[in-house]
């Protein structure tokens, strides 16, 4: 995920993440459609497409992750407005400081925000 923010800065990357309810097991790059810098949509397409590969199996999309290329690893207002359930995991990486990149996962619920812990991480 790190290297996806890096690569796409200075624009915000996003992608989806795939596992069981607390686990997530993989993550897939995926295009962002917001011509800006500021924001993300995942491809539907592609959300569509990893939904199919994943039919039937014991793992879902249980996430997405996004950058702030120049914020902190915290949902903003609109990062807020725009989360759909509070079963999913959204996860920030920032890239504020470039020489130590954060990473931050959240359970948001209307405007409940709970961060999560990531294991690995102090």
């Amino acid at each position: 995920m790190i290297a996806h923010a890096e690569t796409d800065a200075p624009r915000e990357c996003c992608g989806l993440l795939v596992g069981d309810e607390w686990r997530v097991d993989e993550n897939v790059r995926t295009t962002n459609l917001e011509p800006g810098t500021t924001r993300y949509l995942v491809d539907p397409a592609e959300h569509v497409a990893l939904l199919k590969r994943l039919r039937g199996g014991p793992r879902d999309v249980i996430g997405a992750y996004h950058s702030h290329p120049r914020s902190p690893a915290w949902p903003s207002p609109s990062d807020i407005a725009d989360a759909f359930s509070a079963h999913f995991v959204y996860v920030i990486v920032s890239l504020a400081d470039p020489a130590t990149p954060a990473v931050r996962a959240f359970r948001i619920g209307g405007s409940e925000v709970i961060e999560l812990t990531i294991a690995g991480q102090p």
